[in-house]
């Protein structure tokens, strides 16, 4: 493609940022319809590395990419459910994605979009609340946005609908918030777990109440007992508890 590096946006629903320059390359994270994206150097073909707002950087094909071309208008949304519109690709957008209202249309990016039904509102409950809403949801190692997700892109997503910025990976996310006691759990608060090497491997959010809401296999709900987290199934411990963190 011939025009400069300069900052993007998504058009598609969602777009897979991969750790080299190649499709056959490891999925290390999405870029969500109504995202931008800062271009950092062109790669062979029509790979471009990126850089997402939160800092992550990638390698993502270029024709999934439209130029920012101006000042843009109106209220980002985004969105806490999957959602029909006219003018999208494929007619969905997921959870996730992010539009924009000004007083006479939606937007997504630069394209005007029309809601099918009710039009979308910002997220106004909790982290935990909208996790839920996630159950059954299959785990995609790198996704985070309603149609797949792994541990900390769930969690990164529950904490962007709440207002909150916090890293997209697990290891970074344990480095947010103050720490939390076993017996001052409250919902919301995150729980992150280790592997035998002490390295954070695995996040998920709690009720409060000894539950955690977590993507292994599928989106879950699983209890915590002591410092383990046990299936709900069959009570065998799956993820030993390194920390709980709350973030304000």
């Amino acid at each position: 493609m011939s025009r400069v590096l300069g900052e993007a946006w998504a058009h598609l629903s969602h777009v897979p940022l991969r750790a080299e320059a190649s499709d056959r390359s490891e999925c290390v994270n999405e870029v969500l319809a109504g995202e931008t994206v800062t271009e950092l150097a062109l790669g062979h073909g029509d790979w471009v590395q990126v850089r997402l707002p939160d800092g992550y950087e990638g390698w993502m094909d270029r024709r999934q990419l439209n130029p920012v071309t101006g000042l843009w208008k109106g209220t980002p949304i985004r969105l806490a459910a999957a959602s029909a519109w006219h003018d999208v690709a494929g007619g969905w957008l997921p959870a996730g994605a992010v539009v924009r209202r000004t007083d006479s249309q939606w937007l997504l990016g630069e394209q005007a979009i029309t809601p099918v039904s009710d039009a979308p509102a910002p997220y106004a409950g909790s982290m935990w609340d909208w996790c839920v809403t996630m159950l059954g949801v299959p785990y995609h190692w790198g996704g985070r946005c309603g149609w797949g997700l792994d541990c900390s892109g769930m969690t990164s997503l529950a904490a962007a609908l709440t207002g909150k910025v916090v890293p997209r990976d697990a290891s970074e996310q344990f480095k947010c918030g103050e720490e939390v006691a076993l017996d001052q759990v409250r919902q919301d608060d995150v729980a992150f777990f280790a592997n035998a090497e002490g390295k954070i491997t695995h996040v998920g959010v709690c009720d409060g109440d000894g539950q955690v809401i977590h993507a292994s296999g599928e989106v879950r709900i699983d209890h915590l007992v002591g410092t383990q987290l046990q299936r709900h199934e069959d009570h065998v411990a799956s993820h030993h508890l390194a920390g709980i963190k709350r973030w304000s």
